[in-house]
């Protein structure tokens, strides 16, 4: 797991840095909350990393970000479904002004599959 040589020196000076930036404390805390639990999770880093930083700003806007996500991806599903039924209705009102139209002759408009109409 150590992919190169640390010193002791070096050891120190991150435990300091990691003591003096209140993160022993923290994971401390929330090792011991995950300790303390009626029954085990069963992702337990997964609850760690929920716990590591609970007033976590972003968390409201990750909340809002898949809302949001949610919400265009029901909106796209809803414009697809539209978009093919008029591709459907177009392609019968072509075929039948093929049959109405006896002697006009014009291709049928071409429909890309973006929906893009092109000759």
């Amino acid at each position: 797991m150590n992919s190169f040589p640390v010193s002791e020196q070096d050891k120190d000076e991150f435990l300091n840095y990691l003591d003096q930036n209140g993160i022993l404390d923290r994971l401390t805390d929330v090792l011991i909350m995950l300790h303390s639990e009626q029954e085990q999770p069963t992702d337990p880093i997964e609850y760690v990393r929920r716990n590591m930083y609970v007033n976590n700003p972003d968390v409201e806007e990750i909340i809002d970000l898949k809302a949001q996500i949610e919400n265009a991806a029901v909106e796209l599903a809803e414009l697809q479904r539209t978009r093919d039924e008029l591709r459907a209705q177009l392609e019968q009102y072509q075929h039948e002004s093929q049959l109405d139209g006896e002697g006009y002759e014009e291709e049928p408009a071409k429909v890309s599959d973006n929906g893009d109409y092109f000759e």
